[in-house]
């Protein structure tokens, strides 16, 4: 797990395993140059892929299962 996933992680089991974009964006958007917000949003969405975090509805997170929603297929 990169540090970056910890940390959010760590953001959300602060916060009772749920948080929002925008809390999650105050805690490490300042870490990125620019544009901090679409890159916290981009590692959200990797991370609801990846199944570390449920995406309960737009803007809002919970932490995940740790495996997949989505089955792979094999074609």
């Amino acid at each position: 797990m990169a540090p970056e996933q910890k940390q959010i992680i760590a953001i959300l089991q602060a916060n009772g395993g749920e948080a929002t974009k925008s809390q999650v964006v105050k805690e490490i958007g300042r870490n990125y140059y620019c544009n901090g917000e679409k890159h916290v949003g981009q590692r959200l969405s990797r991370m609801v892929n990846a199944g570390l975090l449920t995406r309960v509805k737009p803007g809002v997170f919970k932490i995940g299962k740790g495996t997949k929603s989505k089955p792979s297929t094999i074609i």
